[in-house]
């Protein structure tokens, strides 16, 4: 569906070769897993995106609602990041969302969300054993010009995805949409992700298979 050009090699080598001179702070030190974590505010299980926020972000091409991005050294926690960047076919600069924390899992969620128009969000989660190794990372939530992707993170670690079509007003123009508005939400698919196991650092593939028939659709009205 994306069309497919080439990244300039050099790209990859030269993150490669800055994160390794970035993972030291001030001190010279190298930032600990603690510090990692501390980066990310702590928030509770479970967690939920609201559909209707996303939308409204999505409306209004807000430059404002973008977040912090995380500091370089703290990248060496996030593995993903590079293949989320091959994906996309250009770099990604995470966000720091939120951190949650089990009785055996340590969890980080951030935004790697980039476009024109600052507005769009896909939000990954990373989890990680108590001692700070890397299990897995998946994408949960997002938004685009096409659709809105919503999950809830339960205390388990799995996650409940739903995801709707985008139908606009009138024919969505990247960075010319000001006054467009969103008229429907379609279901799309939904499904339950164990985040404990595996990577999928893009929306997921089944999201955007087939057009959901037209009883299913969710008016902009009827929410």
């Amino acid at each position: 569906m994306k069309s497919i050009f080439l990244i300039p090699v050099f790209f990859f080598a030269s993150v490669g070769l800055f994160a390794t001179a970035a993972n030291h702070d001030d001190n010279g030190t190298e930032p600990t897993f603690q510090d990692f974590l501390a980066q990310f505010p702590k928030a509770g299980l479970p967690y939920a995106f609201n559909m209707e926020e996303m939308q409204t972000q999505l409306e209004q091409h807000d430059a404002s609602l973008k977040g912090k991005r995380l500091d370089w050294q703290y990248y060496q926690y996030l593995p993903m990041i590079e293949e989320s960047a091959r994906h996309n076919r250009m770099p990604v600069y995470p966000e720091a969302v939120a951190a949650f924390e089990t009785n055996d899992y340590h969890a980080v969620l951030y935004n790697t969300g980039r476009g024109y128009t600052k507005n769009l969000k896909s939000y990954h989660i990373s989890i990680f054993d108590k001692a700070g190794n890397h299990l897995a990372t998946h994408f949960v939530a997002g938004a685009n010009p096409s659709t809105i992707t919503t999950a809830v993170i339960d205390a388990t670690l799995h996650a409940s995805v739903q995801v709707y079509r985008v139908h606009w007003a009138t024919e969505y123009q990247r960075g010319a949409n000001d006054g467009n508005s969103i008229v429907s939400l379609a279901p799309a698919g939904k499904q339950t992700v164990q985040l404990t196991v595996g990577n999928m650092v893009e929306q997921v593939s089944w999201a955007v298979q087939q057009p959901a028939a037209p009883r299913d659709v969710l008016t902009a009205d009827a929410k």
